[in-house]
């Protein structure tokens, strides 16, 4: 066999690839086929310069140490092809361990002694699960925008008599229908019309006034920011700063308008009763819960133009089992558990929100027209920003006002011709009372 290097072996294969190469770009069935032939040779090659390589490492592991016998010419003499064999094998694991069988925080020894002998060297394998084993060399991850649940909507203002104020306090005057004549209407305030003959006395018939008054009330929200999260945030702070205060002023608005007592904050519906406004409210006819005949009391006791019903989240369960009179005791809003639930009851739209009351409570179901709902606004929701009143602390702060009223404008429910039976434009269910 010819005596050659296994760096020399390696260049033959090197050389076979690359003539193989050659051929396959010429092309032509003749072409292909030496050039599989060379490719065979060529691997074959490889393995006996991979072979060769690794007797001489043994060879050059072997020269420098002290051997009790050596061959004429220098060389470590075996006593048995075995001994040869078992000196390449314990050289090869010592440079390249089987890491099926060596654990990976552990090294062989150079002698190739049994794990855990002495002079085993100690080692770790990188990860970036642990920050001193390359975890701090991964760097993270930010999302530059801020995830947040949209809010329930406003359903008042949209709806209502929107008036401008140019002072602090705005008069408003309005027909006085809150007579109780029996036979004649009352829906023209006091105009009351009388059959006669010709030429007789006419019956005398004015119309009343009364008037209301509305009062710009403040609602205001103040935050300070460091100039540095200002100029650092990934997020535009400013921007969201301005859209969560309008948000939040918006959602405060109309639960004023729903459930203000009137006393330094507008006039909700739910407050306004008895001898506080026009609305009306019906008794359950189980309390704490809401039947198709209580529906059927508030329409009864409705009057108005495009009206719409809110409700609170826990009212749901209550409505999406409505069911009908017992004798079409039927489902009446949902036709099956399949399809989506509709958004209209008896026509209007419905609306779920959390600034009306809980089930059980009065106002948690509302029937109402809100164009007879009155806001006055003063002061349109303004955002300003100033770094004057921090200054030596270099701190921005945010300030949000509003100045606004609102009411409903009747001042008791219309009563009918007869004397007895009342409607209004708001309409609330009563709470677990009755009330």
């Amino acid at each position: 066999m010819e005596n050659l290097q296994a760096s020399e072996l390696t260049a033959q294969a090197a050389q076979l690839y690359q003539q193989a190469k050659g051929l396959l770009l010429e092309g032509g069935a003749e072409n292909i086929a030496k050039a599989e032939a060379m490719i065979t040779d060529a691997k074959a090659t490889a393995r006996r310069a991979a072979m060769l390589s690794d007797i001489e490492a043994v060879a050059r592991e072997q020269k420098g140490a002290a051997q009790p016998a050596r061959t004429p010419g220098g060389r470590r003499a075996f006593d048995s092809m075995a001994d040869f064999a078992t000196a390449v094998y314990n050289t090869k694991r010592r440079m390249q361990p089987d890491p099926r069988l060596v654990p990976a925080s552990r090294a062989i020894k150079d002698d190739g002694a049994d794990p855990g002998g002495e002079g085993w060297i100690e080692s770790k394998t990188l990860a970036e699960n642990v920050g001193a084993d390359g975890g701090f060399l991964v760097p993270e991850e930010f999302l530059p925008q801020l995830f947040m649940l949209s809010a329930f909507g406003q359903h008042v203002r949209e709806r209502a008599l929107v008036l401008p104020m140019r002072h602090r306090q705005l008069t408003v005057p309005y027909l006085d229908q809150s007579g109780t004549a029996v036979g004649k209407s009352n829906l023209y305030g006091g105009v009351q019309m009388s059959w006669t003959e010709e030429a007789a006395e006419k019956s005398e018939a004015q119309p009343k006034f009364r008037q209301m008054s509305l009062v710009a009330h403040k609602l205001a929200a103040v935050t300070y920011a460091s100039d540095e999260l200002l100029e650092d945030s990934a997020i535009e702070l400013e921007a969201l700063l301005v859209r969560l205060f309008a948000s939040a002023i918006s959602n405060e608005h109309d639960w004023a308008f729903i459930n203000g007592t009137g006393a330094g904050q507008p006039l909700g519906v739910v407050t306004a009763t008895g001898a506080l406004g026009p609305t009306i409210t019906v008794a359950p006819a189980v309390a704490g819960s809401i039947s198709i005949a209580d529906i059927f009391n508030m329409l009864t006791a409705f009057t108005g133009q495009n009206p719409v019903w809110l409700a609170h989240q826990s009212t749901m369960p209550e409505i999406l089992g409505l069911a009908g009179p017992a004798t079409n005791a039927s489902y009446v809003w949902i036709a099956n558990a399949r399809d989506a639930a509709p958004v209209t009851l008896m026509g209007f739209p419905v609306y779920f929100t959390e600034n009306c009351p809980t089930l059980g409570e009065p106002g948690s179901l509302i029937l109402a027209d809100w164009s007879k709902y009155v806001i006055g606004e003063r002061k349109a929701t303004t955002i300003d920003a100033s770094n004057d009143y921090r200054f030596a602390y270099d701190v921005t702060t945010w300030r949000a006002v509003s100045r606004i009223d609102g009411r409903p404008w009747l001042a008791a429910p219309l009563t009918l011709r007869d004397g007895v039976t009342e409607v209004s434009p708001f309409v609330i269910l009563g709470g677990q009372s009755g009330s």
